[in-house]
């Protein structure tokens, strides 16, 4: 029976090596450690006893429905008020069910005041918030990133239920030894190791579910009366319209195939139809001369 809890707790361990190629030489001591606890049973394995846990393996991996993705926003606003506009910022976040995480104020431009919020909203306000908080000035710049973390959202998942399963094994195994207090000190040292590595599966996992519930928006607001928007110069008016003509130059073109896309079918069709009647009139036309002649 030994050799078959041996085996059962080498899988696990060796996918852990594989996991964590920072630390090979714990887990391979700990695995000959295990190894040579369980070398004076002479019991053999029973076939089929570890079918069991390759199906639990293969179920834990399968990925959970939906994706995981991370928003982040950064805005920079010129406002005419900052005291008003930062109780309009605090006001929106408690309207999105939000709460500010950091907050700064300075005076970068001698008695003009400005600041810096970071606030957290719920994804679901995140568009709503970042165009209410973009009406409260002059937007100079406006940022917003994305970041799925969906397949590392499932593998944490996952590794975190094997885990847990070799944790509870391991428990068995220091219940079942109260006799030999050796192999008690070298499971429990094997178990310390598990719950560690769970503990940081379990936090990161946290971390990512954080970040994906409650978005991140960075706001920067300076008071700023003589600002205005600058003018576009010549050469990115240049820029633009030459960007302008090549987008117009590709819808045309698109235009163009799509509607060959949609003739060419239709004219190879007519074309089959009419071919017998041509050759019918040009055999007709080519009969019409020879009778003639021999008349």
């Amino acid at each position: 029976m030994r050799r078959l809890i041996a085996a059962l707790l080498l899988i696990p361990v060796a996918a852990g090596c594989s996991e964590h190629p920072s630390s090979p030489s714990v887990a391979s001591a700990n695995s000959l450690r295990l190894a040579a606890l369980a070398s004076h049973d002479t019991t053999q394995t029973q076939p089929g006893e570890g079918t069991s846990e390759r199906e639990g393996q293969s179920a834990a991996l399968q990925p959970t429905a939906g994706r995981q993705i991370i928003y982040r926003a950064s805005l920079n606003l010129h406002v005419k008020d900052f005291a008003e506009t930062d109780k309009r910022i605090n006001a929106l976040v408690g309207d999105a069910g939000g709460f500010v995480s950091q907050f700064s104020e300075d005076r970068s431009y001698g008695t003009q005041r400005g600041g810096r919020w970071t606030v957290r909203i719920p994804g679901g306000k995140f568009n709503w918030f970042l165009d209410a908080v973009g009406q409260l000035g002059v937007a100079e710049r406006r940022e917003v990133q994305s970041q799925d973390v969906s397949e590392e959202y499932v593998d944490l998942q996952s590794r975190l239920k094997n885990k847990q399963a070799l944790e509870a094994r391991l428990l068995e195994l220091v219940a079942s030894r109260g006799d030999a207090i050796k192999d008690v000190l070298v499971l429990e040292g094997e178990l310390g190791r598990v719950r560690e590595e769970i503990e940081k599966l379990q936090g990161r996992i946290r971390f990512l579910s954080d970040r994906v519930a409650l978005t991140t928006v960075e706001i920067a607001a300076y008071e700023r009366l003589d600002y205005q928007p600058p003018e576009a110069t010549f050469a990115q008016r240049l820029h633009s319209t030459l960007l302008f003509s090549v987008d117009r130059l590709r819808q045309l073109a698109e235009f163009i195939a799509i509607t060959l896309t949609a003739v060419v079918p239709w004219m190879v069709a007519l074309s089959l139809l009419l071919l017998p009647v041509g050759l019918i009139i040009r055999h007709r036309w080519r009969r019409g001369p020879v009778a003639a002649h021999v008349s």
